[in-house]
């Protein structure tokens, strides 16, 4: 077999006595310097060698775009630290797989306030289509309470609501309420219709001026007195990691001796995301013409399985709630201005998801 090895331009050119011919006074004076002084001139050149290319570079995706939110959930992230669930005493929660679509709930609270015997049952029931686009919910409670809420989704902006609160051992407990709501990348539009011993009806509107801030407004009409109006306007500003929200309200009298005439209250709330598991938040409110404020502050700590949320105001109230996805949590909320402390435990037992199934978190 015939191996062969490459060789340089100057050696193929005196294998070939035509070339060496060919070669002028001048060609052969510099080839031999070139090979003398230049040795990367003498390299070999392999044919198959040929230079890489350039790697595409990838392209830069844009970050989507937040689309508009509705009025009442316009403070969403601060919503999420703030609002916390509470309780006292010890908690079980069960929950029981009837069917693909249908699961039923139990909760047992003992050494709770929320009745003078210290206990509590309540028994509901969850049943989600398969598309996820209707969800029935149901509970009652030997407090006497019975609760239901419809929500159903048209096409992918539309939603539905219905929702019914009704207590036999309280009438004035009772409430029923229903809206219809649109949610749209450039705005948002909300009805709705309740009945709490009186009729209240109201809408709100979300309009998106720039890709970081949104405006918009809400109105309530309440049957007490004649027609008695609550409105609200504000402004959601979101850039990177910073939401900032503003919001402002009046309110008319009470008509109780002494309370002062409409009231206008001015809230801020301002958003820090300092990483993909923690929020810091911050709230600020001032009323006019009572000049009543406060500041709140807090955190949001979500880890992998579990959730942390903390809470501080100047009223004196210090809360705190943690949630595991293993089934276990904790609540403490203590009020120094009034001497109320309460602590609660909670234990969830759940069924054992079927093969090829994760547990719920």
């Amino acid at each position: 077999e015939t191996v062969y090895d490459p060789i340089t331009t100057d050696d193929w050119v005196k294998t070939h006595p035509a070339m060496e011919q060919r070669k002028t006074p001048w060609g052969r004076i510099f080839g031999s310097f070139r090979g003398s002084f230049l040795p990367m001139a003498r390299s070999a050149v392999r044919a198959e060698e040929v230079p890489p290319a350039e790697a595409p570079r990838p392209e830069e995706k844009k970050p989507e775009e937040e689309p508009a939110a509705q009025f009442e959930f316009i403070q969403k992230e601060w919503q999420n630290i703030s609002l916390q669930d509470n309780w006292d005493g010890f908690r079980i929660e069960a929950q029981n797989k009837v069917t693909e679509t249908l699961q039923a709930t139990h909760s047992i609270f003992l050494g709770t306030r929320l009745r003078e015997c210290g206990y509590l049952y309540h028994f509901g029931s969850v049943f989600q289509s398969p598309d996820q686009r209707t969800v029935l919910l149901a509970r009652a409670g030997l407090d006497g309470g019975v609760n239901g809420r419809i929500i159903q989704k048209f096409g992918s902006c539309w939603e539905v609501k219905a929702s019914s609160n009704s207590d036999l051992k309280d009438v004035g407990r009772n409430m029923h309420e229903s809206s219809v709501e649109y949610s749209g990348p450039e705005r948002a539009l909300c009805g709705k219709l309740a009945w709490q011993g009186a009729w209240v009806g109201g809408g709100s509107f979300v309009q998106k001026i720039l890709p970081q801030l949104q405006m918009g407004g809400d109105l309530t009409l309440v049957g007490v007195n004649g027609v008695t109006s609550i409105g609200q306007v504000g402004l959601r500003y979101a850039e990177g990691k910073n939401i900032l929200t503003a919001t402002l309200s009046r309110t008319p009298p009470s008509g109780m001796p002494g309370s002062p005439g409409q009231v206008h209250e001015l809230k801020m709330y301002f958003v820090r995301k300092i990483t993909e598991r923690l929020n810091l938040g911050t709230e600020f409110k001032f009323s006019y013409p009572d000049k009543d404020s406060g500041l709140s502050l807090g955190y949001e700590y979500i880890f992998r399985n579990a959730r942390i949320q903390g809470l501080l105001d100047t009223d004196g109230k210090v809360s705190c709630c943690v949630h595991d996805a293993m089934g276990f949590g904790f609540s403490g909320v203590i009020d120094y201005a009034r001497g109320d402390y309460k602590f609660g435990m909670v234990m969830q037992v759940a069924p054992q998801p079927e093969p090829g199934q994760q547990p719920p978190l």
